[in-house]
């Protein structure tokens, strides 16, 4: 029985080489581009919101006040992406010899009632594989000659014995002009793929009006989404649908407290350095010139006492939303807004992942449970290197 490379191969001219498999999970592998890499993207526009704060904001009686009088949160729904990849195989093409890398993907969106989390239909669990772009050697209409390479691999006896099939193929750039290893730009391929669910998880849930001032949705990680140049449809740029994020809040556990920036774009780490639990600092404003047309504003907040963790940034989470509106975009964020979502944030800081999360500090425990029921969906390591 031929093997699943042995179809890729015959549908693409190549040739496997049966290589070693293995995952990248335990190698380094490439950040998304819209990570806290180059500060230089981004313009400083000054303050961020009504009010014009010149120090932190104590929010500890706030939080207090909330847990106590409030019976429902307004934060409501908790939404992270995951994904792993594996090296199956090698294959070349005109000499030239490319990983080819497999992903496991998934997002989930977990939603508040009564104090218990359930699963919010529908949760992603897929398997996706990344091919370099040679793979189409007439260079013609590429999509199309991958999904009919995907049906091939999905009727395979493997596939269908143990009812697994791949959503997608998908083509990873070969130009040997690019400074970047070919497994790096398979592997920020599938994460593209898994970032595009998310932005589809959030737009399904606003257009079924699911969010809004009273049911927040908190989001692992940056909303800084870099517009995507091929092959991801409707979400490859966040402009086309950026009301959707109108009651969304990114919440990022990692941040270079060097690009964290002042009105006068000068560096201010040392506010954060310096920042007590429970305090907030004032809402700055920026734009990403690789955005064009979208402002977002930025604050931090420290949940624990910087005594209680590894380093002084640990316990800072950095927030952002996306500002949507005419006067949102005119006067920045409703101080009163900013307060109540970080004190309610604040509350979300017990309990703790301590000992099953280096970065428990910074983990928010609903974002903790969500990101460990999508882990729990994925199939082991092994299993999906086998079928190869």
């Amino acid at each position: 029985m031929k093997r699943i490379m042995d179809i890729i191969a015959d549908e693409t001219g190549g040739k496997s080489f049966n290589s070693f498999k293995y995952s990248y999970d335990t190698l380094s592998t490439p950040k998304p581009d819209y990570d806290e890499d180059n500060h230089s993207d981004r313009e400083w526009l000054g303050n961020g919101e009504t009010s014009r704060h010149k120090l932190p904001i104590d929010l500890r009686s706030m939080a207090k006040s909330l847990s106590a009088n409030r019976p429902e949160p307004v934060v409501k729904y908790f939404l992270d992406g995951s994904r792993r990849v594996y090296h199956v195989d090698d294959i070349a093409y005109n000499r030239n010899v490319f990983p080819v890398i497999a992903g496991q993907v998934g997002v989930a969106c977990c939603r508040r009632e009564d104090r218990r989390l359930y699963p919010q239909s529908p949760t992603v669990n897929e398997l996706v594989l990344s091919l370099p772009k040679d793979c189409d050697q007439d260079g013609h209409h590429t999509d199309a000659y991958l999904a009919k390479i995907t049906k091939k691999i999905n009727d395979h006896e493997i596939l269908r014995r143990l009812d697994l099939n791949f959503s997608q193929i998908i083509a990873y750039n070969t130009d040997k002009t690019v400074d970047s290893k070919m497994e790096d730009r398979g592997t920020a391929r599938i994460q593209d793929y898994m970032i595009n669910a998310e932005k589809r998880t959030v737009d399904n849930l606003a257009t079924m009006g699911n969010l809004s001032s009273s049911a927040y949705l908190i989001k692992d990680g940056s909303l800084e989404y870099i517009p995507m140049s091929v092959g991801m449809g409707k979400y490859a740029d966040i402009r086309t649908f950026k009301d959707s994020y109108r009651w969304v809040i990114g919440a990022s556990k990692s941040f270079n407290p060097e690009n964290c920036r002042d009105k006068n774009n000068k560096p201010n780490a040392d506010s954060i350095f310096h920042l007590e639990e429970g305090f907030r600092t004032p809402v700055m404003r920026f734009i990403n010139k690789r955005i064009e047309n979208l402002s977002f504003a930025v604050w931090y907040l420290r949940l624990r006492d910087v005594k209680q963790t590894r380093t002084p940034f640990d316990g800072v989470l950095k927030l952002e939303r996306i500002l949507v509106t005419d006067s949102e975009n005119d006067d920045g964020l409703d101080s009163d807004e900013v307060d109540m979502i970080s004190a309610t944030i604040l509350n979300e800081r017990n309990p703790t992942c301590y000992g099953a999360d280096l970065r428990f500090a910074n983990h928010l425990y609903p974002v903790y449970l969500t990101e460990s029921f999508i882990k729990s969906n994925f199939m082991s390591g092994e299993m999906l290197m086998r079928i190869f």
